[in-house]
């Protein structure tokens, strides 16, 4: 007798092939949406990194103002922009560690915020630390200095002056004064694969006292501060 030999109808073969295609495309789909997601997240979080970052690093620079009367430098200016105002916030500060090792220079350094453009033509917000060695006579002797580029997303930057009775976006140099308070802030634009925009923000603000560390607000400082109109970092974007 002959055997029969079983196999599957064009049909089946047809059925089985839609099937397939079908979970494929749900599986693709899936992933794509996984990975989109991912991208967004990682995006998000690059932002608040870079906003989390910069915050703590200015308020740190700015906690170890250098005070020295002799000495004193800091200077808040503004340069306008195409596309947007750009603050340059410029002081002395005590370091708390050498900004070249191996190399002469003292615990006083210059440090500067200002946005340098890039290669594409967009404002990247960067801070220069210069060291003061001793012999600087001229200005020009610390335009140098070690440039770090903080954030490739703060897309406001915006910077005021408390001199105790009202704001001001400029504090001069020839003053050879600390403001009474500075409120720097930040916010960044993510736009979502939506198109929907979300802003993502950062405030400092600071004191400085006469006499003592610059360091958190004092109680009899905080009745003071309810009094005064603070910025609203997201407001800089709108």
């Amino acid at each position: 007798m002959r055997s029969k030999c079983g196999g599957f109808t064009l049909v089946e073969l047809m059925a089985a092939s839609v099937i397939t295609a079908f979970i494929a495309m749900v599986a693709v789909g899936g992933l794509i949406s996984v990975t989109s997601a991912r991208s967004s997240l990682d995006e998000v979080t690059e932002v608040m990194d870079e906003l989390r970052y910069t915050a703590d690093l200015l308020r740190q620079d700015l906690a170890n103002v250098h005070r020295d009367r002799q000495e004193m430098l800091f200077e808040g200016l503004i340069e306008d922009s195409a596309e947007m105002v750009l603050p340059r916030l410029r002081f002395r500060a005590i370091g708390t560690s050498k900004a070249r090792p191996a190399q002469p220079e003292s615990d006083v350094y210059e440090i500067e915020y200002l946005f340098i453009p890039g290669q594409d033509g967009k404002n990247r917000l960067c801070r220069r630390v210069c060291p003061i060695v001793g012999v600087e006579e001229e200005r020009d002797q610390t335009a140098g200095g070690v440039l770090t580029k903080l954030s490739e997303h703060i897309s406001y930057f915006g910077v005021r002056y408390f001199d105790g009775a009202e704001w001001t976006s400029v504090w001069p140099v020839e003053q050879q004064l600390l403001p009474t308070l500075i409120e720097v802030s930040m916010a960044s634009r993510v736009v979502e694969k939506s198109g929907k925009e979300k802003i993502y923000a950062k405030q400092v603000i600071l004191t400085f006292p006469r006499l003592g560390d610059q360091t958190a607000l004092e109680e009899e400082d905080e009745a003071v501060l309810d009094e005064i109109e603070f910025t609203d970092p997201e407001a800089g974007l709108e």
